[in-house]
């Protein structure tokens, strides 16, 4: 009897495991994609934003960014990457933005190996003016007007 249980929670056990990879994976392909809208162009390097990662807390704003670049360029860490995923807080009154966490790439579109990551501890206490004819004032445009602020 007890090499029937056995058998029985080992097949349970491999189904429920293969279960948990294939919603794992669901997940992050889920949260890998993004449907990135073009923001600002230039010959070196061009911004993207995600609409679908807004998220309104009054009348702040918090999206994630994409930089692709037209060459590879050095990461924090030394190594080479050609895209960087930002994510943002915009405050829509103050026109003043904080950067939240950064993510290098060594592929373009946020793809292949991640190279180095930002985080900022203290982003809450660090923010800047949002500068006219930057992106991030693009940025700010976008989720602003979007959002009726």
């Amino acid at each position: 009897m007890r090499q029937i249980i056995r058998k029985h929670f080992s097949i349970g056990a491999a189904n429920f495991t293969k279960s948990l990879l294939c919603m794992g994976a669901l997940f992050f392909f889920n949260c890998a994609h993004a449907d990135w809208t073009e923001l600002d162009k230039s010959d070196e390097i061009t911004y993207y934003w995600d609409k679908e990662s807004v998220k309104a807390i009054h009348v702040t704003r918090y999206a994630w960014t994409l930089a692709d670049l037209s060459k590879t360029s050095q990461a924090p860490t030394g190594d080479d990457y050609q895209s960087l995923l930002t994510r943002w807080r915009v405050h829509c009154k103050t026109d003043m933005f904080i950067k939240i966490s950064e993510s290098y790439f060594d592929k373009p579109k946020g793809k292949g190996r991640e190279v180095a990551a930002l985080d900022d501890p203290e982003w809450r206490i660090g923010e800047k003016p949002i500068r006219p004819g930057t992106y991030v004032s693009a940025l700010k445009k976008q989720l602003c007007s979007a959002q009726g602020t």
